[in-house]
């Protein structure tokens, strides 16, 4: 089965970007013990150089991460969650990603997200991040058909 993603992960990527374009999402409130996760899926083309215009708000940044590719995005899910919930992506052929909130706010002012891909319910990835709020950070898998699979993992 990890032949599907040899090599996963490649990179990650911390981004800082002004998403509210893309996932017009509430802020945490002042002892808000809940954030809100948003986790997506896009796929990056060498052969096609065309831009999801759903992607447009982050596409300068995609363009930074991977030149010369072209950005689809697959799926995108966004949840209200407390410490130990997660939001679960869908991205076909038994492939989903998982973001699971750790921790809200750390005591150095970070929120701990936990990112996990599923295959068929075996796990193929995972890794725990530490982000400001309201940064985005990617995770990329070079797949065997030369496109990249990027999981957006970030927190308002």
């Amino acid at each position: 089965m990890m032949s599907r993603f040899p090599h996963w992960p490649r990179l990650l990527v911390p981004l800082v970007v002004l998403w509210g374009t893309l996932w017009l999402l509430p802020s945490v409130r002042a002892g808000d013990k809940a954030r809100q996760v948003t986790i997506c899926a896009i796929i990056a083309d060498p052969s096609n150089q065309t831009i999801d215009p759903r992607l447009a708000a982050i596409g300068p940044q995609l363009r930074k991460l991977l030149p010369n590719h072209g950005f689809t995005l697959v799926d995108v899910k966004s949840k209200r969650l407390n410490s130990g919930q997660s939001v679960v992506c869908n991205l076909g052929g038994g492939l989903t990603a998982e973001a699971l909130l750790v921790e809200p706010l750390d005591d150095n002012g970070k929120v701990q997200i936990k990112c996990d891909l599923w295959l068929n319910s075996v796990s193929q990835f995972s890794t725990a991040v530490a982000t400001p709020p309201n940064q985005l950070f990617f995770c990329d898998q070079k797949r065997m058909n030369g496109t990249h699979l990027l999981i957006a993992v970030g927190a308002r």
